[in-house]
């Protein structure tokens, strides 16, 4: 369990699911790897309602106010690269501030289960510890789309946090 991938998408889990990893990563002397994937296909409104928008910049919040009011669809990936820069900072912080060994991926913009999955490879990571729901809207009661799909596929340890 020295590699410990963390997925994270801004989520409350992902946040909860932040302090499990690093505290894996501590007692066995690993490393952690943060990874975000971009949240193709929020709109406006749903990129304000994540846990993290509090950090979000003022202006970011001002085009993000003025998209919700126009009702203008999905936000376009330039937005989407920004927000997802905040949340791998906001991340990396609180893991340096845990005192862990880690590293910051660069953002990926695949299919998000997809995406986790080929890094847990590419980095031989032994542990995905992940939110068990993020910001998809899922029918499952337990279990995000992604996350689920995430654990069906995965051939490592993975840790669902709620």
């Amino acid at each position: 369990m020295q590699k410990i991938l963390l997925p994270v998408d801004g989520s409350i889990h992902s946040m909860k699911a932040l302090k499990i990893a690093s505290d894996l990563t501590a007692k066995y002397q690993g490393r952690l790897y943060i990874l975000h994937s971009l949240l193709r296909g929020k709109d406006a409104s749903g990129l304000m309602a994540l846990d993290i928008s509090s950090q979000f910049e003022k202006p970011l919040q001002q085009v993000l106010n003025k998209a919700m009011s126009a009702n203008m669809g999905p936000a376009p990936d330039k937005v989407l690269y920004k927000i997802g820069q905040i949340i791998l900072d906001h991340f990396g912080e609180k893991a340096r501030a845990q005192g862990v060994a880690f590293e910051v991926l660069p953002i990926v913009s695949g299919k998000p289960a997809d995406e986790i999955l080929k890094m847990q490879e590419e980095i031989e990571a032994g542990t995905i510890v992940m939110g068990a729901r993020g910001v998809t809207p899922s029918d499952s009661s337990t279990f995000g789309s992604i996350s689920q799909e995430v654990f069906s596929r995965a051939q490592c340890t993975c840790i669902s946090v709620k």
